[in-house]
């Protein structure tokens, strides 16, 4: 296993310097479990096409939005990290991605459908459901609603 994550790893990087193209990259796990990525599919067995999206930051827009907290109660906790375990179809995960987008706020996010390994740590951070965000090294919150956030984010 410790060998599949620098190879993926290798994979996505290569992605990010080379030109578009139609290159398919496939997966699939072999008779011991292993899970193995390459350009071709394997000789037997099934397999399945990965689709990598690869995002650029977003450059951020000021604000519009007042949010009733003074902007220098807000880079309180400008420090704090963010990460967010979630998925591409809850709307609360996007509702929380697109607040963060909009007020600059820098964020780690982690897709639990595409990794096993986030979704194993989803779990074992007691995630029930999406998005499960942790705030600092402290904070934990379950769901999204932009005055809970808020709140925690600038304690």
């Amino acid at each position: 296993m410790r060998k599949l994550i620098p190879t993926f790893l290798l994979v996505i990087v290569s992605l990010l310097f080379v030109a578009p193209s139609h290159a398919e990259i496939y997966k699939w796990t072999d008779s011991d479990g292993v899970v193995h990525f390459g350009e071709k599919p394997p000789g037997s067995g099934e397999s399945e096409i990965v689709h990598i999206t690869v995002t650029q930051p977003s450059v951020s827009k000021p604000s519009t939005r007042s949010s009733g907290v003074a902007p220098d109660e807000v880079k309180r906790g400008a420090n704090k990290k963010i990460v967010m375990y979630g998925t591409s179809w809850c709307r609360y995960c996007k509702k929380a991605r697109d607040f963060f987008r909009e007020e600059g706020i820098r964020f780690v996010e982690y897709d639990v459908e595409k990794l096993p390994s986030r979704m194993r740590e989803f779990k074992r951070l007691g995630g029930t459901g999406y998005p499960l965000i942790l705030i600092g090294k402290d904070e934990r919150m379950r769901g999204f609603s932009i005055s809970g956030f808020e709140r925690r984010y600038n304690r």
